[in-house]
């Protein structure tokens, strides 16, 4: 038996598959996990109950598509070319044209289940349970593993709200999930006495990760709960029956964490602003009391026999300063002129000019070759930019660049005028020739 590499055995079945199905395939199914590139291109599932297949829509087909964009739940036909993506190993249909069927399963139910509910009043605002501000007890139903609860707790922790929260633990993904959810919101109303609010938490997800949420028994549950409930699932642009149905939704987890912290956050506002008022208050009034007790102090102080003299003294130190100060200036300004005309005597110095002749001499030597230096300088540039021109128009020097010269009977092909169909040319590279038949050929107008 032969053995087969990786790449081998994925290339046989690409051209099994392919062959199987020349031409295009047209499959009915429903769009999930739909998302577009940064470049245009579309990628999704089409599945139905049982099965399901990778999609790409690329752009250039995508922009023929006017009249329909794409989502999640959309029940479609896709029509497309069969193929296998070597590299994942999968297959996959080269999508060429959606057309639109109708709403997917999942929102027909979704539809459904909420006229039910509305017309049934449960969605009335009226009926729906006010949210106390101070919240000391909350009960919450999500996995205690999940970023949910733990977005929860890192909100409550910053905000330093003081309260109890129960975790009542529950999976928040699949159909097995919505009796053991029913069952918390039932045995946490047993504690109607102690619990301030219910909160229903998931985080993000596709639609299906959240369509438990839209489940009817499990909406009636949260409707008939005597506690008041928050529903905090998904983001804020995913919308659940439970979110209708919930006394309060909010949008994320951290929201949730946001509203039950509300009131905590604003009493702790008002006492910061209460203190700093009574600080200022008192600051203010200190304030007052030091300045009049200064004001006492100085008066004391001016009419004290101690400080007359004080000053008198003051005044003599003052007067001996100035008499020194003076004293310093005149020196300093007789020892600026001694110095200054002793300059003046040392540049009349015949050995002072010789040298400073000297200086001049050597910076004009310098100065000379330093302009020698800069025009060789530039002669040498503009030879080396003969030789990369030079260079540049060597044909040979342009094939490395990834570019080639056509040939037809060793001659360069100028026009596609002087190439007739079946003509045998040859293709010059940097590396060798490449011998061509001509098969077709495209004159392009100006």
């Amino acid at each position: 038996m032969s053995k087969l590499t990786v790449s081998e055995l994925t290339n046989k079945i690409k051209n099994i598959l392919e062959n199987s199905f020349t031409g295009p395939v047209s499959v009915v199914g429903e769009i999930s996990n739909y998302s577009v590139s940064s470049l245009g291109h579309c990628y999704f599932t089409l599945k139905d109950d049982n099965a399901q297949i990778k999609c790409v829509f690329f752009k250039r087909y995508r922009i023929l598509l006017r009249d329909y964009e794409p989502k999640n739940g959309d029940k479609v036909v896709v029509t497309g070319d069969l193929t296998v993506y070597e590299k994942d190993g999968l297959y996959q249909i080269i999508v060429k044209k959606i057309e639109y069927d109708s709403v997917g399963d999942f929102y027909k139910k979704f539809e459904e289940t909420k006229r039910k509910l509305e017309k049934e009043g449960f969605f009335d605002s009226d009926l729906k349970k006010e949210i106390p501000k101070l919240v000391k007890r909350v009960a919450i139903i999500t996995s205690p593993t999940g970023a949910a609860i733990k977005d929860f707790i890192r909100t409550i922790k910053k905000n330093s709200v003081n309260m109890i929260v129960d975790i009542w633990p529950a999976p928040v993904q699949g159909d097995d999930a919505i009796p053991i959810i029913i069952d918390q919101i039932t045995k946490i109303n047993n504690f109607v006495d102690y619990y301030d609010i219910l909160i229903l938490m998931r985080g993000g997800g596709s639609l299906e990760d959240l369509s438990i949420f839209n489940d009817e028994f499990l909406a009636r549950s949260l409707f008939h709960s005597k506690i008041p409930t928050i529903s905090a699932i998904g983001h804020e642009r995913d919308f659940t029956i439970c979110d209708f149905v919930a006394d309060l939704r909010v949008a994320t987890p951290t929201a949730a964490a946001e509203k039950v912290s509300e009131y905590y956050v604003t009493i702790e506002e008002k006492i910061d602003n209460l203190t700093k008022h009574l600080i200022k208050e008192m600051e203010y009034k200190l304030m007052n009391n030091l300045q009049y007790l200064d004001t006492l102090d100085a008066r004391i102080q001016k009419n004290s026999p101690y400080q007359k003299v004080r000053t008198k003294i003051q005044e003599i130190t003052l007067m001996e300063r100035k008499i020194l100060e003076n004293l310093k200036s005149s020196l300093f300004q007789n020892e600026k002129i001694v110095v200054e005309y002793l300059r003046r005597i040392e540049r009349e110095n015949p050995m002072y000019k010789l040298e400073n002749f000297n200086i001049k001499v050597d910076q004009f030597i310098k100065n000379m070759k330093t302009i020698l230096l800069g025009k060789l300088e530039v002669l040498n540039n503009r030879v080396d930019s003969m030789m990369n021109s030079l260079n540049l128009t060597n044909p040979e020097n342009i094939l490395e660049k990834g570019y080639a010269i056509v040939l037809q009977d060793k001659n360069p092909v100028v026009s596609v005028n002087s190439v007739h169909l079946e003509d045998e040319l040859e293709i010059k590279m940097k590396d060798g020739y490449i011998n061509i038949f001509v098969t077709g050929k495209k004159v392009r107008r100006k």
